[in-house]
Parts: C-alpha cells; structure tokens; sequence
C-alpha cells in the first residue's frame, strides 16, 4: 500500500518515539477495491496526551479529545489519530458510555462495525486483517465484525451503514448479519434524523435496487409511510408490479442523485390512498397531489434542505402531466415549467416508465425523443419571458393602450411566440397585436 508522503511522516514519528501505529478504516479498505482514499485516519498504542506531544509543533485539534482522537494538520492535510480504544456499554444504542484505552490492536478492531472498515495497515508490519475483510471485499460481501445482533444493539445507524456500503459497492449482506438487521431493524428510531438522512442519501445514490427489494421493512421503518405500497396490487395494463415494486424499479432507473432517486423514491408513495377500481382496472386519480404532501412531512422530518423538498415536491407535483413529442407542446412545457424543470420532468417520465409492464417500455424511446427536441428547441434560445419579447410597454402603450391593457397585451403576444403562431420581431408583434386588438 503506497502511502502519501504525509501520512508516512505521521506512522514514522510515532514508531520512532516507541509507540505502534497503523493505516486503519475507509483509507485501507478503499486502497483495496483499488480506489484512491480520500483521506486517512490512523490507530495507534500512544495515549492521547502522548499524540500531542509526539506532535509538539504542529497544527493540532482536540475536539474528540475525550474519544481519544487528535486531529493533526500536516501539509493541509487533517489526520485523525485515535488511542486504541474499548468502548463502554451502549445504553441508549448509539453511543457508549465511556470509552477506555488499550495498548493492543486487536482490542481496537474487534470493536468495530464491519470487516471491510477492520483492516489496519502500516509499511512495517503490513495487513493486520483479523476478521477475514479483505477476503470479504474480494468475495463483494458485508458482514459484520464478531456477533451481528450485538453490533446492531450497540450501535443501531450500523443496519443503515451496512445497507449504504451494500448499495454503495454493490455487495451482499452475508445471512447473519441480514437477519440481525430485519430482526433489530427497531433501532432505528434510536437514531436522530439528521444521521438517517445521510445514510438514505448514501443507500439511494448507490447500487440500490436489491438493498430496497430486499430491504423494504427497513426503508418502512425510517420512512413508516411506505408500508401500504409493500404488496399493493395496482390491477393495471400498465403496471406489473406493485405499488412498491414500481417504486423500487424507477429508483434503480433515475440517475443517482439525491434529488432524482429521492423524486422517484416518493413519487407514488400516495397511490394507496387514491385507490379505486372502475371498470375492472385500478385508478390512482389526483395521487400526486396525494404523494406530495406525505413526501411534503416525509421530507421535514427527515430534515432535508429546503432546495431539495422544494424541487423534489415539484417533480412529485407535476409527475403527471402529459407531455407530447411536438413543438408546441414542448414550447408549452418550457414556458410554463422553465428549461431546468422541464426537462427533470421529462425524466422523471422516463423513469416512471422503467418501473411499467414491459409492454410499455417502448415508450422510454418516446421520451427519449422528447427530450431530444426540448433540447434542439432551446439552443435556439426562444424568448420564455416577456423581458425577451421584442416589444415592451412602452411600444404597446403608442398603440393606445393603458393601464392592465398593456400587460394584457404583451402576455397575448408571449403566448403567441411560444405557440409558434408568429416570430419575435418588432413588426410582426406589433402588426399582430393591432390586426387583434384595434
């Protein structure tokens, strides 16, 4: 493993004053799958006191001081340091209460979550791998460090951690540690929303589509909301699946980020409640007005930013509107919608249509289409607005016009060059408006 200069300098300093001290974490793990680390956190015998003094001079933090880290900057760089540690009893599921210090490696890493996250590794010694993590990473497996049940009842954000490295690397769970996640899947309403958040975030944006299939009751406990789509027939030529079959489908197709996959994670989380049959055929009328406001409290609780709720309600909003492969309709959309938004809807019609019967799938090429056009449309930056008209008040206002007449006006002329039925010149506006008007 080839250390950044940095991070030798760190290990070195720390041999030469006599204590151990090793690579540890996401950094050995991530050199593994043959990905550069992003950053390094180190595990060492020295006691915190004695980190500080072997890094007399340097750029020190102290704020996990009580954990046992100290935080050194060396060339920009900040490295964590942390004293071997032994936690305490977790009595609230989340966090010991108290943490103790060891001078042996292996204390320190039967403590922690996972295999993958239980490697260690100086220049020196070499892997000190004692749970069988690197294999697990070659075999694409997550499992977690000694027995799962107590991992989970210690520390209850390690199921979502689990499921997030799962998703985010495209591995399994092994048996036992997917058991102890469905069985203690409770814990996490130990867990404030501002963690689940992240760990949603981190499961949704990575190789999802088995962690939710799979995974349902978990994403039921975090977000209770889903429950009625799990195994909601929705009795329609258009959908094979269910409610939540559907939901998990379109996930998988979106691209993976947060706003999209969130988008198609909520879209028809309403379905159930507008349920009716007509006909023979399931309905689901007025349900994305349903879905946006459960995806409305959803979203608060789980603390996310007001750009995304407000986007991702938007999309949720207007998921059903029809959008035809014609210039007029495209011109429609973009004035109404905006460029930006417009084309996120079209997406999300594309997606929505991943998660249909297969007889529909046809209709991705559509949108496709769609798409494309939009597109071809806007490079010819047509005016959306009435500052890009060529004619404003004060022209109008020469042909007699006043007061809410003008603006009349000028609308009637907007909607007139977003249509198609006349050009954005000054003549042509003005003959329009006077052939009309006068």
């Amino acid at each position: 493993m080839q250390l950044p200069e940095y991070v030798y300098e760190i290990l070195q300093k720390l041999n030469n004053n006599g204590y151990e001290a090793y690579c540890v974490g996401g950094c050995v793990r991530d050199y593994l799958l043959g990905q550069c680390p992003e950053d390094y956190d180190v595990t060492t015998s020295a006691l915190p006191e004695q980190i500080i003094e072997v890094f007399d001079g340097y750029r020190l933090l102290t704020v996990g001081l009580k954990h046992g880290t100290v935080t050194v900057i060396i060339n920009k760089h900040p490295v964590e340091i942390t004293t071997y540690r032994i936690d305490g009893e977790y009595i609230d599921h989340r966090h010991p209460s108290k943490v103790g210090f060891t001078p042996n490696l292996a204390d320190d890493l039967a403590r922690r979550d996972l295999t993958i996250n239980a490697i260690a590794y100086n220049d020196k010694v070499g892997m000190v791998d004692l749970y069988g993590g690197a294999e697990d990473l070659k075999n694409g497996i997550i499992r977690c460090v000694g027995d799962p049940m107590k991992r989970f009842d210690e520390d209850g954000l390690r199921i979502l951690r689990a499921l997030r490295f799962a998703s985010r690397y495209g591995f399994s769970i092994d048996k036992a540690t997917s058991d102890a996640i469905h069985r203690q899947k409770f814990l996490l309403s130990f867990i404030s929303a501002e963690r689940i958040n992240s760990e949603l975030c981190g499961i949704l944006t990575g190789d999802c589509y088995d962690i939710l299939r799979n995974y349902s009751d978990v994403i039921c406990e975090i977000i209770p909301e889903m429950y009625p789509c799990i195994g909601f027939e929705q009795h329609s030529k258009y959908h094979n699946k269910t409610v939540y079959g559907h939901i998990v489908a379109t996930v998988a197709a979106a691209e993976p980020t947060v706003e999209a996959r969130l988008t198609m994670l909520l879209h028809d989380i309403g379905k159930p409640d507008s349920f009716f049959m007509k006909d023979g055929a399931g309905h689901f009328y007025g349900h994305a007005d349903v879905s946006c406001k459960i995806a409305e409290k959803i979203l608060e609780r789980l603390r996310f930013s007001n750009k995304i709720k407000d986007e991702v309600l938007f999309l949720i909003e207007n998921h059903g509107i029809v959008i035809n492969d014609d210039i007029r309709s495209i011109r429609r959309g973009v004035a109404r919608y905006g460029a930006e938004r417009f084309l996120k809807l079209i997406k999300v019609h594309y997606y929505d249509t991943c998660g249909k019967s297969p007889a529909y799938f046809g209709e991705k090429a559509l949108f496709d289409s769609i798409e494309k056009h939009t597109r071809e449309f806007l490079q010819n930056e047509p005016p959306m607005s009435l500052k890009q008209l060529k004619v404003n008040g004060s022209d109008i206002s020469r042909l007699g016009f006043t007061g809410k007449e003008i603006g009349k006006a000028l609308n009637f002329l907007l909607e007139q060059v977003v249509n198609g039925n006349c050009k954005n010149d000054k003549d042509s506006l003005l003959a329009l408006i006077e052939n009309n008007y006068l």
